[in-house]
This record gives C-alpha cells, sequence and structure tokens, in this order.
C-alpha cells in the first residue's frame, strides 16, 4: 500500500512539473508576440521620423525655417518612441528569456 502511494505522489509531482512548465512556456510566447509587436511599432515610427526629415529638409531648402523646425521636432518626438519600443521589446525579450528557463527548470525537476 505504501509503494502504490509513493507512485501515486510521484505521478502527481510529475504531472505538476510539467503542467507549470506548460504554463511557463505559454507565458514566454505571450512575451516573444509583445516583444514583434513592440518591435513592429519601432519599424512605423522610425519610418514617421524618417519622413518627417525629409519634410524639414525640403523646408529648409525652400526658406521655410519655422516649418522645417517644426517637423524637425516632430521627427525627434518619433525617434524618442522609436527608441522606447525597443526598450520594451527588450523587456519582453527579457521575460520570455526568464520563462523559457523557469519552463526548463520545471522540466528537469519533472
Amino acid at each position: 500500500m505504501i509503494l502504490m502511494t509513493s507512485v501515486y505522489i510521484v505521478l502527481a509531482q510529475s504531472d505538476y512539473y510539467i503542467k507549470k512548465a506548460q504554463s511557463y512556456q505559454r507565458e514566454a510566447e505571450y512575451y516573444q508576440k509583445k516583444a514583434d509587436g513592440y518591435r513592429d511599432n519601432a519599424e512605423y515610427y522610425l519610418k514617421r521620423a524618417e519622413k518627417y526629415q525629409r519634410d524639414a529638409a525640403y523646408y529648409t531648402k525652400r526658406g521655410d525655417l519655422d516649418r522645417a523646425k517644426t517637423y524637425s521636432r516632430y521627427a525627434e518626438n518619433e525617434m524618442d518612441k522609436y527608441e522606447t519600443q525597443l526598450r520594451y521589446a527588450a523587456q519582453a525579450d527579457d521575460k520570455a528569456a526568464m520563462y523559457l528557463r523557469w519552463a526548463a527548470d520545471a522540466l528537469k525537476k519533472h
């Protein structure tokens, strides 16, 4: 009887760690998708910054310095957003890696 109880405990623990690893894997996938989204956003902001820089150069050539300054400021703001999105992506990548490590550790306990 003690042997049967021990087998059930081992199976329950094994199942627990497998479910825990699967849960960590899902969390890692979630954060990887978030990181991809942040990188997509960063690319969008970079393209907008490039457009605003071209506009600023155009208005500078035409001699409309006030408008050129405005577009330069827009470009700087978009670059700030770009850098922020890249920072968020790196943080999400770090979280995904952490959850993958936890999943691997849970499977080792299995």
